[in-house]
């Protein structure tokens, strides 16, 4: 099934040239009579494995879907080859709660246990337990029911989904159950008190692990793959023989599934060398999650993640990590996409490649890269990046066009080939909180352009060239949306540094003009993102409210969708703005009020007042407790607003970045 889908995909891209994305479907240029093929084309994977989904994914894009919404995402993932999704998150709530049942804890004990929804991810990595619940009985045989829809689907297909398994996470609770059991504390993650881990030497181990893959099976069936990942993200094994916990977990997993295979995360540390040396090869595979950008596999030296030993005799799949967060702002390394499985495969520490994924935190921006990535695993070898562009082009279109593909030839030299290897888009001063100084909008992140902006001013101009030959095209309006954003952001970061300039010469008139162009191009940018849909923060929250069973969920998943984009948490912390989002309505009722509190302080300063900077975290918390409603439609028409802004700014962008 899945081979058909991908046929059908090619056929679509190169016959009919059409395609379906997140970010708008180009359908329409199929013509009435189906173009033949001629003579018969054969095209063989060139890995058995096409991997796909992170836990941070279901969180950060999935956490609200319900059928409408993963019905499409399946069949995209069809198209796309994909066989190995990740299924371990949507949900694990009703496995849980009958395992805890079967040891003895009661519904409330259950319930402080279980995550609200949008932080399930966090809770199966092994980082926190309880935030954002509780999640109500009916929601719970929801999303039961709605995961076992979804496995028919994938199983309909001929994927093989990842489910979660156990490899020791237990709240920490179970050692009031169970006092005699080796429970270790985990310590903290970003502030949050992590579950406790079980040590897989201890009997209760056994235990657990079988009623718990007993448990799983009854809902929903059987599975190859299982993961899970012991110490993730700073957890702590001291005390624990690693390398025989390994044997233990693979072993729990294998009772109830002889043919069963451990598929871990490669993501920091893990996983350590110990717990690899208790595994023989084809027990485990190795996702290397940042393979495009951060290898673990040994064969980049430079690479932040790089192991000497790369993934030692095991199996693993070379993954794009291209986003952290769901955040917006175009970002690829194509060089990587492009040719970096093809080194990988050739290379003495490469040789146990076995796959090819992508293991994103968020979905529905830059479609180019998975376009990219999955391309690649149907070929031998290395993509020519100018033509396989054209080619994106004319299916991403409907048909082939020069400003088109000038447009895309300069963004894949440019922003489309990061230069550093933080990942993920570059992000704008205007998710930022307000400061003098910025170097990231989120704690992990950078707001430092690598890029020249005035060529990202050309592609724009490329693409603005032929807004009315494309004008009905929704993939087109998406794209040239998405772009002209790009372009506001980066010029945001001008106007910001004048700003600044002129406040430490202390040039009040100056200040003002540059502060009211960087406010003013807020309020634009928000006025643009609003004819998207897939730019309305509405989208999101309106997610949150249906996927709610009682009129108390809807208020708590509101406010988790909320919080999850901004504060992250319910205090302040390093994790706000984590997952920022240029998002129409959030744009002008967070970002800009944070940005005008800043302004007001510093003019206040500026003219001999004294005054005390905002408190940024609590007009951040005030978005969030606030009950304004937003539409999930879009409003206007694109290349209206597009327009509007390029008469604005171009003359002004252009003449600005030629000075600098």
């Amino acid at each position: 099934g899945i081979s058909m889908a991908r046929g059908l995909n090619h056929y679509l891209r190169h016959y009919c040239h059409a395609s379906v994305s997140w970010c708008g479907d180009n359908l329409a240029s199929i013509p009435d009579t189906l173009p033949a093929v001629g003579e018969p084309v054969h095209i063989e994977a060139s890995q058995p494995l096409r991997y796909y989904l992170n836990y941070c994914t279901y969180s950060y894009s999935m956490a609200f879907w319900g059928w409408e919404e993963w019905e499409k995402e399946i069949d995209r993932m069809a198209l796309q080859g994909v066989n190995l999704p990740l299924m371990a998150v949507n949900s694990q709530y009703a496995v849980w709660q009958n395992t805890l049942k079967r040891l003895g804890y009661n519904e409330k004990e259950i319930s402080e246990f279980l995550p609200g929804a949008g932080y399930e991810a966090w809770w199966l990595m092994g980082n926190l337990e309880s935030f954002g619940g509780p999640v109500s009985q009916k929601f719970i045989d929801r999303q039961t029911d709605l995961q076992q829809k979804m496995l028919r689907r994938m199983r309909e297909l001929g994927m093989a989904p990842v489910f979660q398994g156990f490899y020791g996470m237990v709240p920490n609770s179970l050692k009031e159950k169970f006092p005699e059991a080796n429970i270790k504390e985990q310590g903290e993650w970003q502030t949050y008190q992590r579950p406790a881990f079980l040590d897989p030497n201890d009997p209760l181990f056994d235990k657990i692990a079988d009623i718990y893959y007993d448990e799983q099976e009854k809902l929903f069936g059987k599975a190859v793959y299982f993961a899970g990942d012991p110490f993730h993200e700073g957890g702590q094994s001291e005390g624990i023989d690693v390398k025989a916990a390994a044997k233990k977990i693979l072993q729990a997993m294998r009772r109830k599934t002889p043919e069963a295979i451990w598929i871990i995360q490669g993501w920091q540390r893990n996983p350590m060398r110990e717990l690899l040396e208790g595994l023989e090869h084809g027990e485990a595979i190795i996702l290397d999650l940042m393979a495009c950008e951060r290898p673990q596999w040994g064969g980049i030296k430079n690479s932040l993640f790089y192991k000497a030993e790369g993934h030692m005799h095991h199996d693993w799949i070379w993954c794009a990590l291209p986003n952290f967060g769901g955040k917006t702002g175009l970002h690829g390394k194509m060089s990587s996409y492009a040719s970096g499985v093809v080194f990988a495969k050739n290379h003495p520490l490469g040789k146990n490649l076995c796959g090819i994924g992508t293991a994103p935190e968020g979905i529905g921006t830059i479609p180019v890269v998975y376009d990219m990535v999955y391309d690649i695993a149907w070929r031998e070898d290395s993509i020519d990046i100018k033509d396989w562009v054209n080619q994106y082009t004319q299916y991403r279109y409907g048909k082939a066009d020069p400003n088109c593909n000038r447009a895309w030839e300069i963004l894949s030299k440019t922003i489309y080939e990061c230069h550093n290897e933080i990942g993920g888009p570059v992000e704008s001063y205007i998710c930022a909180r307000p400061s003098d100084t910025i170097k990231h909008a989120s704690s992990w992140g950078t707001a430092e352009i690598f890029y020249d902006p005035a060529e990202i001013v050309t592609a724009w101009e490329c693409m603005y060239n032929v807004r009315h030959e494309f004008a009905q095209s929704e993939t087109y309006q998406y794209d040239l949306v998405d772009l002209t954003r790009q372009v506001l952001g980066d010029y945001a970061k001008y106007l910001h540094k004048q700003a600044v300039n002129a406040f430490y010469r202390n040039d009040l008139k100056r200040f003002q003009t540059y502060s009211s162009k960087f406010l003013a191009l807020i309020r634009d940018e928000d006025k643009l993102l609003s004819t998207r849909k897939e730019f309305n923060v509405g989208t999101w929250i309106n997610q949150a409210r249906n996927a709610a069973c009682t009129p108390q969920e809807q208020e708590r998943f509101v406010a988790n969708a909320k919080r999850q984009i901004t504060t992250w948490t319910n205090h302040d912390s390093k994790l706000h703005d984590y997952a920022l989002k240029e998002w129409s309505g959030l744009m002008r009722d967070m970002y800009l009020p944070r940005w005008e509190a800043w302004v007001d302080y510093k003019l206040a300063l500026l003219r001999g007042e004294t005054a005390q900077e905002p408190d940024y975290f609590q007009i951040e918390k005030n978005w969030v407790d606030s009950d304004t409603r937003y539409d999930s439609t879009s409003t206007g028409n694109a290349i209206s607003a597009v327009e509007e802004i390029y008469k604005k700014y171009f003359i002004e962008l252009q003449q600005t970045y030629k000075n600098i």
